[in-house]
């Protein structure tokens, strides 16, 4: 396990200083997505209890705004770590990746769903790898078994660890709730920053090792390699 990619108190500790450098907005943020999500599955709850038609209808409707704010909170944890202030235009400027975004979401809930059947285990393993299958979508503009694909590259060695970062994930949030729920402005935001920030750790690391060229290891008994000798310049 790669371990020296990132730290768990690192991802938390810049999420953290992200969120309390832009404290206001992210308030902001995060009520405008709980009235956009709260807004549909109340109708749902009161208009549609009695009609089948309006109750999927809101249904839908709901789950399409989850997906938008899913990808505006990809987008807003990008901007800040990538040193840019996000804006409210984020809560909608990734729309272009809708389908492409849905298309990824119900692959990474098939390749859960199966991993679940399949003991359990197998599904909390995927679910880690391909985690990242949005970030992907929404920053790079990939495709979604390609996104899934590059998720799963560059978890490679570090799904344990992952997995440890994403339980401290969970016990932010359950913080927040403890804290009469208002803990979550402050959870929710820490918690997106500190996803996008190991992204772009994994990413950055991928691209580190990718540069560094390999040596080959000289076998027993044989002289190491010597680089050939500079050729002189032709005329």
């Amino acid at each position: 396990m790669d371990q020296q990619r990132f730290t768990i108190g690192d991802a938390v500790r810049y999420g953290w200083d992200t969120m309390k450098n832009n404290f206001a907005y992210f308030v902001v943020i995060v009520i405008i997505s709980w009235f956009a999500e709260g807004v549909p599955s109340s109708l749902q709850a009161i208009l549609g209890k009695n009609n089948g038609g309006l109750n999927a209808l809101f249904g839908i409707i709901g789950f399409v705004v989850s997906l938008f704010v899913g990808m505006a909170f990809i987008k807003i944890g990008l901007r800040f770590t990538a040193g840019e202030k996000a804006d409210f235009d984020d809560l909608w400027s990734a729309y272009p990746a809708l389908f492409r975004y849905l298309l990824g979401v119900i692959l990474y809930a098939l390749i859960i769903i199966g991993g679940l059947i399949l003991l359990i285990v197998p599904g909390i393993i995927w679910g880690v790898k391909y985690q990242f299958f949005g970030f992907f979508i929404i920053d790079e503009g990939r495709e979604p078994t390609n996104a899934l694909t590059r998720s799963g590259q560059i978890t490679k060695g570090v799904k344990g660890y992952l997995f440890l970062f994403n339980l401290a994930q969970l016990g932010i949030f359950i913080l927040g709730i403890l804290a009469c729920v208002v803990g979550l402005l402050a959870a929710i935001p820490v918690n997106l920053v500190a996803q996008a920030y190991i992204y772009r750790r994994l990413l950055a690391t991928e691209a580190r090792g990718q540069a560094e060229p390999v040596q080959p290891t000289p076998q027993a008994g044989e002289p190491a390699q010597q680089n050939p000798p500079a050729q002189p310049p032709t005329n």
